[in-house]
């Protein structure tokens, strides 16, 4: 670019130049047509013949050059791109021929240049087979197949605009287009339904099959202009928040006009932490009535403990000075007192029968 305008300014200059000098030589030709005619009384012969002089025209020819990226087969831009660029420079120029060859061949580089400099001297002068050759080596590999298969499942993702989305469905469509045998009659159709099935965001999908049901005739950018427009505006009353694609920056700027914030993933997370405080309170619940349970069974069981200070009563035979493990006598039935407290751990917040109390 700095190359172009530097010899756009050059040109100008010489320009300005030559039309300086013209006016010079404009000027003293007309002064000395002036004292000729002076001398020469009424005579018109030599001033028709210095404006004959002045009059011829001066053209100037500027170039057309039409920049063309080099192409090595590994880094810059792809195969498909570089071609469209080389042919219209070929174009530009007038090429024709072994001269259109040879435009291609000094625009390559690296392996792809070693790759044509090997092949055969008819190969190397015709621009068609050079490009079929590189277009073999260098284009896509992937059968027609999987790339209709890619095409097929390619979906919105998780932070990709709508933009993107459809710039991805159109490079794969192009690869599609390329590798098809017949070509593909139906490609609009074909990219204006893929974009509509696979938005992210459900409410927009419904509101894009809606658009397409009232206008069968639009196409891919039709059906994106409508969903950028839906997805900047909303509904009428404000009754959504931003779709999932939306950028960052445009929920901002909904939030500071005064438009609701929140998405479909806050509101389910809103309903998912409400259910999840009701949880906890019916946990509460059960562990309030738990510890009462706990604590009436416990102070049920001290009236069969010793007192401090006293005698060790055997919960085995009820006689005193020993304990129950190294009781050797006959179990004496448990009081009524026991059955009562078994009664009450059985009626409290559903619990299973426990079993009899531990020995000392």
């Amino acid at each position: 670019m700095e190359e172009e305008l530097q010899q756009l300014k050059e040109m100008v200059l010489q320009l300005k130049a030559d039309n300086d000098r013209l006016r010079q030589e404009q000027n003293a030709s007309q002064s000395s047509l002036g004292a000729a005619t002076t001398a020469a009384g009424e005579a018109n012969v030599g001033p028709s013949a210095a404006v004959g002089v002045v009059g011829a025209e001066r053209l100037v020819v500027i170039p057309r050059d039409r920049k063309c990226p080099m192409f090595n087969g590994k880094t810059g831009m792809g195969i498909a791109e570089w071609v469209e660029e080389v042919q219209a420079g070929a174009r530009a120029r007038h090429l024709t021929g072994a001269d259109q060859a040879f435009f291609i061949f000094d625009h390559l580089e690296g392996e792809a240049k070693e790759e044509i400099r090997f092949r055969s001297s008819a190969v190397r002068k015709d621009p068609e087979k050079i490009l079929a050759v590189l277009k073999e080596l260098y284009g896509c590999n992937q059968s027609y197949v999987t790339l209709q298969q890619a095409f097929f499942s390619r979906q919105q993702q998780e932070g990709e605009t709508l933009q993107e989305f459809s710039l991805g469905l159109l490079a794969l469509m192009e690869q599609v287009k390329q590798r098809a045998p017949d070509g593909i009659p139906n490609a609009e159709v074909l990219l204006r339904d893929q974009f509509a099935e696979h938005v992210l965001d459900n409410a927009l999908r419904r509101e894009l099959k809606q658009f397409i049901r009232r206008q069968p005739t639009a196409t891919l950018l039709d059906t994106r202009k409508e969903a950028i427009r839906w997805e900047q505006e909303g509904l009428p009353g404000g009754s959504r928040g931003r779709s999932f694609s939306l950028p960052s920056a445009y929920g901002l700027q909904y939030a500071m006009q005064g438009r609701p914030s929140s998405t479909h993933t806050v509101s389910s997370e809103g309903s998912e932490f409400k259910e999840l405080k009701e949880m906890l309170k019916r946990q509460q619940d059960q562990l309030n009535q738990l510890t009462h349970t706990v604590a009436s069974l416990q102070g049920g069981s001290s009236h069969n403990r010793p007192r401090r200070g006293g005698p060790v009563i055997c919960l085995r035979c009820q006689q005193p000075g020993h304990f129950a493990r190294e009781c050797d006598g006959e179990r004496v039935p448990s009081r009524p007192r026991a059955n009562s407290i078994s009664g009450m751990r059985s009626q409290a917040a559903g619990l299973s029968h426990p079993s009899d109390l531990s020995e000392n």
